[in-house]
């Protein structure tokens, strides 16, 4: 029989949940301000130090501070409780099982960070009861086929949106003898309900925003028994992340759209090439928007339209003009494009340097939102574990939730 839900208001999760939601309000003001959006931030004239030494902070050390959370920790301690901070951010490894090892070729066609992170979902996760077994929003199902060959499954379901990669799931299952059948379901869709009926155990690894959430609530209405999932992209979906469970709805800290943002910034795939052309354009797009306040009148910051390949690949002139008539915004004749692409520049150094404060809350805003979810389940009737499935530098988002319903 499960516990009732007020029976559960006391579990590690729960106390998590409140602590986390505590220190989040506490210092709301460090990690809802944006300096991208503002030339200058509310909690400056409260920090005049901390203001002043990042604005000051040359681009090395800001490499250094975005890449070594310890050094970073080392630098604001001065200033906050980042002991506390990195307590509440603690969460154990998932023990990890022995694998069956694979068949000769069983990755082919998975990218190789990808497979890794199967592999590592396989050896963090706990086998369900037997019964059928979900891969929701499978793409080409290489994690229900992983587990249907390390569990030797025979009733094994995935889910995808995709007709295309629905019918690559089945081939790549009958590539390796596997039973596994593939449902082309929309599961934000009232019929995924009937799909998954006699479903056992549910899983799901990256399902973004509203795919993730879907999942639980589905879950928890046909009382599957056993959830395993690595919620991703909070951001996404219509609404974004909501409260979920009874206790975070008292325990809002308040986040909006762009807070949810923050909690998924971290960008450990990315190439050089990638990174370089993301940082020009946000220097572009730092110093269109100087220009756009002193010379178009504007004293708020001018949101930047989606650009053409043609205007991205060409010069900071071009990117201003297509701004400007976009916006509808008369910028002079005459224009030293030279002297704001400077600005520009020199802006992006500085919004990096402030924007390290806001990031350190990465970690805090995404734990509150995960363990809000464990809560729901929790309320509604299940035994939930949090734990990490892999390292940060595999995934960033790897925060697993492992939840069982009582027979």
């Amino acid at each position: 029989m499960s516990t009732p839900a007020n029976e559960r208001t006391g579990t590690p999760l729960a106390l998590r949940l409140v602590e986390l939601g505590e220190e989040l309000r506490r210092w709301r003001p460090l990690w809802s301000a944006f300096a991208f959006r503002e030339p200058v931030l509310p909690w400056e004239s409260a920090l005049p130090d901390l203001a002043s030494r990042l604005r000051a902070m040359d681009a090395e050390r800001i490499a250094i501070f975005t890449e070594d959370p310890v050094a970073l920790d080392a630098f604001l301690g001065n200033w906050f409780p980042v002991d506390r901070w990195r307590a509440l951010e603690a969460v154990d490894p998932a023990p990890q099982g022995v694998l069956r090892p694979w068949p000769r070729g069983f990755e082919r066609d998975v990218p190789g960070r990808k497979w890794d992170q199967v592999r590592a979902f396989c050896s963090a996760v706990e086998r369900g009861p037997e019964g059928m077994l979900v891969d929701w929003c499978a793409g080409k199902a290489h994690l229900g086929r992983a587990l249907a060959f390390q569990w030797q499954r025979q009733d094994v379901l995935a889910l995808e949106k995709n007709p295309v990669l629905a019918g690559a799931a089945e081939g790549l299952a009958v590539r390796h003898g596997l039973s596994l059948r593939a449902e082309h379901c929309d599961v934000m869709q009232s019929r995924v309900c009937d799909v998954i009926e006699g479903v056992t155990h549910a899983v799901a690894l990256h399902a973004c925003g509203a795919l993730h959430r879907r999942l639980l609530d589905v879950c928890i209405a046909r009382g599957v028994r056993a959830v395993s999932c690595v919620p991703c992209c909070f951001h996404l979906g219509a609404g974004g992340h909501l409260p979920r469970s009874t206790s975070a709805r008292s325990l809002n800290p308040g986040l909006t759209p762009a807070d949810l943002r923050t909690a998924v910034q971290e960008v450990v795939t990315a190439g050089g090439h990638a990174r370089r052309r993301r940082e020009r354009l946000q220097a572009w797009q730092l110093g269109c928007d100087a220009l756009l306040r002193e010379e178009g009148g504007r004293s708020d910051y001018t949101p930047m339209p989606s650009a053409p390949a043609e205007v991205l690949n060409g010069d900071f002139a071009g990117f201003c003009r297509h701004a400007a008539v976009l916006k509808g915004i008369g910028l002079p004749p005459a224009v030293d494009y030279t002297l704001w692409e400077r600005r520009g520049q020199a802006r992006f150094r500085e919004v990096a340097a402030l924007d390290l404060l806001r990031r350190r809350f990465r970690r805090l805003i995404e734990l509150w939102l995960v363990v809000d979810l464990g809560v729901w389940l929790e309320e509604a009737g299940y035994r939930v574990h949090l734990e990490t499935f892999c390292s940060a530098s595999l995934s960033p988002r790897n925060l697993l939730l492992q939840a069982r319903l009582d027979a």
